[in-house]
């Protein structure tokens, strides 16, 4: 014999703050910068990591400048 849950009604959950649209690319950016940077550390090229973190936190100042 196999135990069956029902189904109950309930309040939606409520929707997760989003990134206003103008802080999008930015977040979009470091988030993108700091995975490339990653990957090129792993294969020891670590000019790469730098300057792909360098453009990381120019998209954390750009965003902190707009708050």
């Amino acid at each position: 014999m196999t135990a069956m849950t029902l189904a109950t009604r309930s309040a939606a959950p409520s929707k997760p703050n989003a990134i206003p649209a103008d802080h999008l690319h930015a977040v979009l950016g470091a988030f993108n910068a700091t995975n490339l940077a990653s990957s090129y550390i792993e294969r020891g090229n670590f000019a790469a990591a730098r300057r792909k973190l360098v453009l990381a936190l120019q998209a954390i100042n750009q965003l902190q400048a707009e708050v």
